[in-house]
Parts: C-alpha cells; sequence; structure tokens
C-alpha cells in the first residue's frame, strides 16, 4: 500500500495546492504510524506509535500552510479508537478518499514560536 501521508502530500503539491484543509477523508490502512503528546509540559514530550491493521480510517483533519501538511488521524480496530499526530510509515490497505479544499485569497505558514518551541499557523 501506498504511504498516506505522502500520498496526500504528493497529490497536493501536482494540483498546484500551497494552502488547503482536509474536510473529509474515508478508507482503510494495513497500518498506522503516528505521535502524540504524553506530557502537559510547555514543550511536551511525545511518543510515536505503530498500530497494526486492518484498521478503518474513522477521520482526518489537516491543514496544508506553504505546501507542508499537518495532519491528526482517528482509525480503530475491532475493540479500540486511536488518534494523533499522522506520521510517514501510515499504508494505505484498500483505499483511501481524501478531499481537500484549497485556500483562496489567504496564504498560510508555519512560524516557530521561541516561547513554546511550536510551530503556529499564520495568515501571511
Amino acid at each position: 500500500g501506498e504511504d498516506l501521508l505522502e500520498t496526500i502530500e504528493k497529490t497536493a503539491q501536482r494540483n498546484g495546492v500551497l494552502n488547503g484543509f482536509i474536510v473529509s477523508a474515508i478508507g482503510t490502512l494495513e497500518n498506522c504510524r503516528i505521535h502524540r503528546v504524553v506530557s502537559k509540559s510547555l514543550r511536551p514530550e511525545e511518543e510515536y506509535v505503530n498500530i497494526d491493521g486492518p484498521l478503518e480510517i474513522n477521520s482526518v483533519s489537516g491543514i496544508i500552510a506553504n505546501g507542508k501538511l499537518h495532519a491528526h488521524i482517528s482509525v480503530s480496530d475491532r475493540n479500540k479508537t486511536y488518534g494523533g499526530h499522522l506520521e510517514s510509515g501510515s499504508k494505505i490497505l484498500y483505499l483511501a478518499e481524501i478531499v481537500v479544499a484549497e485556500s483562496s485569497g489567504v496564504r498560510l505558514d508555519r512560524v516557530l514560536d521561541e516561547e513554546t518551541g511550536l510551530r503556529l499557523l499564520k495568515a501571511i
């Protein structure tokens, strides 16, 4: 299966989408690789998790800012639901249908916030 994150990014690039929003997503995954926050500190600790499938995609939401995708995903197996920041390594099983709405009139980018160490979304 194709890598879900890379497929979304390449499709957006191929279609010239520099700024946009994921508005809908369905499909299945062989596995899902996410990272999630595991502390409440200002510079949060994170853990990376690989979830073996088969998995159903419940939702994907995200923002493409200046050509860079930041996406979160929710998936489920027979017993549990998982969620977090979508990482490379999540392989599509049968299909993944993702709808992206292009932003017109507003350019977006992520700017490093020195205090938090986070890259915050800004309209530029």
